[in-house]
């Protein structure tokens, strides 16, 4: 991002800025920005030479107007920059305001600056899009769990793609809609990850199943009967502290950005990008993974070959019954441990020798290497361990207020009770309580601050404390040099980021009138150094990331997420995963039976998402059944053909004729997978258009759900145009495309 220092006007300039234009054009490959000289976008022009008038994107902080002379200007470089003095009455409080757009070779992008002018203070700062939508033909898509949408206004013909899967109950938290079908303008509010933390509904424990969350802040408008489309693209690079996204019924989109500082210390930097492309829901999500390909594209290569089903246990692999060719046909790859070696939470690796033993959390006795012998044995089975991480909860039963008489002990003794090491060494990391949620008077205001309770009485903390960072970071190491058999770590409980330390200052969040320490902001600089000793020593890091956002994931190779089974947070899931290993979960085996087994893995092949097992062992999750079991063992094949996917997502792509089916394509190694699921007849032709690397003569087998071998599938050519010939089973095929050598 450049930085344009704000400096004195001279005479001179204010004289030529008087004679700027009033308007001024920004041209990329195929898109034209007209732009006022307050920095209002009015109007854009596409490749097809089509003008969108009517068309407005400005950005505003709330409770704000303009003071004095707009000042614009054209750079030599061809971008355009707008700069203007804002005031807040209500608040008493200033800023500058740069808006520099840029022409870049496939977008208009557009960088925010905001320096403000005396003492810190905030508001919602609103980067708001109109378009002239023309009701029955126009359309919004985003990555949300669920599209929002009145189905009073939605085409016949477009009811019948947004495909509904719900359990005869209609329970909604295991309801599915497809997210993948763009749908008509509504009013509604998408939250970026969860909704913001507040006073009045602190909502702890926060579970991703609502349907209007959004995971990459991105919206795409489209004209099917033009093949055109818009995207507007937030940077996950900016320090969002809280975002919602709202759409209204008549065309517009309202990007608001929540709890930002501004003040004289720091500069508040936001960017976005206007894309223009196809009507295709692939384009500005591929334009996204393109520009900031470090969020989408895993660090160690290592997690592709983890791609598969999953557990969540503490079987040690000892039994004789243990069936390891079963678990091989069920797709079974990772056992995120859940054996709790630990003594509590956050002391992970207690400091002692490799064979001293302790009491772990599970209760019987455990050494540092029995927890590499754990692993080594899931290892030589052909099978990968992932042990338990967390930097947001510390403890079991935690003691608050602490003992009034603290026996002083040796510091290497003080980690035996976690409320010796968490008053002694940790205090300043508690996550306190607002006091304005505090009920008690007495607690107010206390010294150590009151703590957030969690699982087993531990408590909340933020890792964005120096000393408690550094603790963790010491326990990573500990583990890549204590471990060597596990293959790297998954860290539980993101949810915990929503909230803020009252009692904290990150320079740049700003809360309730106060200056505080977001989590998000202590996860983002911990997060690094994670990863520079974890993938250093060729490790994996997997997170089960309750707060739904691409921008927490930039150091995270693939998701194990604890909610797939409700269908919205499947679809976050898979959103995240476009170029990443994505495990789900698996609650129980009633799930699978009330759904039905088919419906129940056909959207997790669509997805690409990979879902738990029936495991011995597995702890809040699967247990085995026979019944449930067959339908793993019948779908084993088909999810073997995902692993190490990625997402195709090039325009027009793929279709299935008549629209008899929902279809996917993945990139994997030595060719390509297609998911065709929810078919509605027997035989179906699939369409793949000018695939990348697909030669003449390519052999394609399909896979069918309980059955034993593929059968070859019938194409013709037309172009650039296969069309695939595919016979279904119980709706369904995986379909496995390899170019001939």
């Amino acid at each position: 991002m450049r930085n344009f220092q704000k400096k004195p006007i001279s005479l001179l300039l204010l004289f030529m800025l008087a004679f700027t234009c009033s308007a001024i054009q920004l041209k990329t490959k195929n898109l034209i920005v007209s732009i006022s000289d307050n920095g209002e976008i009015t109007s854009i022009v596409r490749s097809d030479g089509k003008k969108i008038a009517q068309f407005h994107l400005s950005t505003d902080l709330s409770g704000c107007k303009v003071l004095g002379i707009v000042h614009s200007r054209k750079s030599e470089d061809g971008s355009f920059i707008v700069e203007k003095r804002l005031v807040n009455d209500s608040l008493r409080a200033s800023c500058m305001v740069t808006e520099h757009f840029i022409p870049t070779t496939n977008s208009i992008r557009c960088e925010l600056t905001i320096e403000g002018e005396g003492e810190p203070w905030g508001t919602r700062i609103d980067t708001k899009l109109t378009y002239p939508i023309r009701p029955d033909e126009t359309r919004i898509w985003t990555t949300w769990g669920a599209p929002q949408f009145d189905s009073l206004k939605v085409p016949v013909c477009l009811k019948r793609n947004l495909i509904k899967v719900e359990p005869p109950a209609s329970d909604k938290a295991h309801y599915w809609i497809d997210p993948l079908i763009p749908v008509p303008f509504t009013d509604a509010t998408y939250y970026y990850g969860a909704p913001s933390f507040q006073y009045d509904n602190m909502a702890v424990g926060f579970i991703p199943n609502l349907e209007n969350l959004i995971c990459i802040p991105l919206a795409s408008i489209f004209e099917e009967k033009e093949d055109a489309g818009l995207t507007i693209a937030l940077s996950p690079e900016d320090n969002i502290i809280n975002l919602t996204m709202k759409t209204t019924a008549d065309g517009s989109i309202t990007f608001s950005r929540l709890h930002n500082r501004i003040s004289n210390k720091n500069t508040v930097r936001f960017s976005f990008d206007l894309i223009a492309h196809q009507n295709d829901w692939r384009c500005g999500i591929a334009w996204m993974k393109s520009r900031y390909p470090e969020y989408f594209i895993p660090e160690n290569k290592l997690v592709n070959q983890m791609g598969g089903t999953s557990a969540y246990s503490s079987y040690s692999m000892e039994s004789m019954n243990f069936d390891v060719e079963k678990m091989k046909k069920m797709a079974f790859t990772v056992n995120w441990q859940a054996s709790f070696d630990f003594p509590y939470m956050g002391m992970y690796l207690p400091p002692v020798q490799r064979y001293e033993k302790w009491k772990r959390f599970g209760g019987d006795l455990i050494t540092i290497a029995g927890m590499d012998d754990f692993a080594r044995k899931y290892r030589e089975k052909g099978f990968y361990v992932l042990n338990y991480f967390n930097v947001t909860e510390f403890g079991s039963n935690v003691k608050y207020p602490p003992f009034s008489t603290i026996v002083q002990k040796p510091d290497s003794e003080l980690w035996r009770d976690c409320n010796d090491i968490l008053y002694a060494k940790f205090e300043k990391a508690i996550l306190p309580m607002p006091e304005n949620c505090l009920k008690d008077p007495k607690l107010k205001n206390a010294i150590i601050p009151v703590p957030y309770y969690t699982w087993e009485n531990g408590i909340a903390m933020d890792c964005g404390d120096s000393v408690y960072s550094n603790f963790l970071v010491e326990q990573a190491h500990r583990h890549v040099a204590e471990i060597p058999n596990s293959f790297g770590i998954c860290i539980d409980r993101f949810d915990w980021f929503r909230m803020f330390n009252e009692r904290a200052d990150d320079g740049i969040s700003w809360f309730e009138g106060k200056p505080v320490r977001s989590l998000v902001s202590s996860w983002k600089k911990l997060s690094p150094k994670l990863s520079a000793i974890m993938h250093g020593a060729n490790k994996v890091i997997f997170a089960n990331n309750h707060y739904k956002r691409i921008d927490l994931l930039r150091d995270v190779d693939g998701l194990f997420d604890e909610f797939t089974y409700c269908g919205n947070a499947l679809n976050l899931t898979a959103f995240m995963c476009i170029g990443k290993t994505a495990l789900g979960w698996t609650d129980n085996a009633e799930t699978v039976r009330h759904e039905g087994g088919d419906s129940f893995f056909q959207k997790y092949l669509y997805m690409g998402v990979f879902p738990m097992c029936p495991f011995p062992n597995n702890d809040h999750s699967i247990s085995q059944s026979q019944d449930v079991d067959q339908f793993y063992l019948d779908y084993g094949p088909l999810m073997n053909l995902m692993q190490g996917r990625e997402w195709v997502l090039k325009p027009h792509v793929i279709k299935a004729s008549d629209d008899l089916a929902r279809v996917n394509l993945f990139k994997v190694k030595g060719g390509y997978s297609i998911p065709v699921v929810y078919g509605r007849k027997d035989n179906i032709e699939v369409v793949l258009n000018d695939v990348d690397g697909l030669n003449d003569g390519f052999k394609c087998l399909a896979w069918h759900p309980g059955s034993q071998l593929p059968v070859a599938i019938k194409y013709r050519k037309t172009g650039k145009t296969f069309i695939l010939n595919v016979p279904l089973k119980r709706g369904c095929a995986m379909l496995d495309l390899k170019n001939q050598e």
